[in-house]
């Protein structure tokens, strides 16, 4: 992994020592996430936080830890020199792998997922595998049970492949039923997905999921807080919940029984201010249990895509058909650059410049795009010369 073994500028040693130090608080026992991110925020950084961790008294680590009791010697080893060499051994195994780490203080090769700062206990370190940034404001999670029924599946497996058509990104926790079949329709129209693991890269979980694995590893992003290596275990899938919860805007419960997991993503979505959404089932069906009673408490109810999109106040076109559906859905002219146009204004207002620089679009392709929103009723020219997206429900 270059970060960890080439020859290094000063400032990009500096970054790899940030990076070591990252990793060596995230194994150290007893400390955990909560306590990293206490270490990290109160000292600006993670190689500072290291320092005063090597320092610190049993009792003092404890009380990062929780309360939890920490053999001593053994957690002066996981912050000396021993710990270090472990660090490195560790990254240099990830990046053997193919793998790219993402450090909660921005030291990593990718970029650290923005959403994940909301958690009170953010994992430290994330391995990824896949292309591109995550942009949380068209991100969303669908997740669902998985003893899941064939209307389970179906309306995963729409709602994925027509958020995808919508240039969403669907993420989702790679579990069999609602999971794979999210992932899948995002997948089957060349649509972006992130799959949240409970276990390290390199354990395909659950064994079922073979083809999507492979699938994901060619056309979506992977992510894990779990080493490379790391099996499943009992706690694995929560600490996974929260980290689906967080990256995404809201989150859809498509099937879930009274004591599904899919449940606990929705809690922790709660906790993080995030919309929560569910689609309803029969009310004699044990497996909607958990969706009726999200909806008796106040998610909004979704019975297609569109609901999605109006309770997120996000406006649409009509979405460019995939190559392989060309002629099967109406386009509006420019229908791509209408649509980055659009995405943007939904941010904010912004002026034709600060649009063609965010977006590296010619200016005269902006001025274009900003008339026939605008003629369409989609967008309003605001005083300074300025354009905003205006809020309307439903389609063209």
């Amino acid at each position: 992994m270059a970060a960890v073994t080439g020859r290094r500028s000063g400032a990009g040693r500096a970054m790899e020592r940030e990076l070591v130090a990252l990793v060596v608080l995230a194994r150290a026992p007893g400390i955990g996430p909560r306590g990293v991110r206490r270490l990290i925020d109160r000292h600006g950084g993670a190689s500072v936080a290291l320092a005063v961790a090597k320092r610190a008294a049993p009792d003092e680590l404890r009380a990062l830890g929780r309360g939890r009791r920490v053999p001593s010697a053994r957690t002066v080893r996981a912050l000396g020199a021993d710990g270090e060499r472990a660090a490195r051994s560790l990254l240099r195994e990830a990046g053997a792998k193919g793998l790219s780490v993402a450090g909660y203080t921005d030291c990593g090769e990718a970029a650290y997922p923005e959403g994940l700062r909301d958690l009170l206990d953010p994992p430290p370190i994330l391995f990824k595998r896949g292309a591109g940034a995550l942009d949380s404001e068209r991100t969303i999670a669908v997740v669902g049970t998985r003893a899941a029924s064939s209307y389970g599946l179906r309306t995963a497996y729409t709602l994925g492949r027509e958020l995808g058509r919508w240039g969403w990104t669907v993420v989702s926790g790679m579990a069999r039923g609602i999971d794979a079949a999210a992932h899948a329709g995002a997948l089957d129209v060349g649509g972006r997905t992130v799959g949240v693991l409970g276990t390290g890269h390199d354990r395909e979980y659950p064994a079922d999921n073979r083809d999507l694995y492979r699938r994901m590893r060619s056309h979506g992003i992977l992510l894990s807080e779990f080493e490379p290596g790391a099996p499943p275990t009992r706690s694995a899938f929560p600490r996974r919940n929260r980290v689906i919860a967080a990256l995404a805007r809201g989150i859809i419960v498509v099937e879930a029984g009274g004591k599904s997991g899919a449940l606990n993503t929705a809690d922790h979505a709660l906790d993080l201010g995030r919309e929560v959404l569910a689609v309803p089932g029969r009310i004699d069906d044990p497996g909607a249990a958990g969706c009726l009673r999200l909806l008796r408490q106040g998610a909004g109810l979704v019975a297609g895509v569109q609901d999605v999109f109006d309770a997120l106040g996000w406006l649409r076109l009509e979405p460019q058909a995939p190559p392989s559906e060309k002629g099967s859905a109406p386009a509006v002219d420019g229908s791509s650059g209408d649509r980055r146009l659009l995405g943007a204004l939904s941010r904010g207002p912004r002026s034709p410049d600060e649009l063609a620089v965010g977006l590296e679009m010619p200016v005269t392709k902006v001025l274009g795009g900003l008339g026939r929103l605008e003629l369409e009723g989609w967008v309003e020219r605001r005083p300074g010369g300025n354009f905003a997206a205006v809020r309307r429900r439903g389609g063209r």
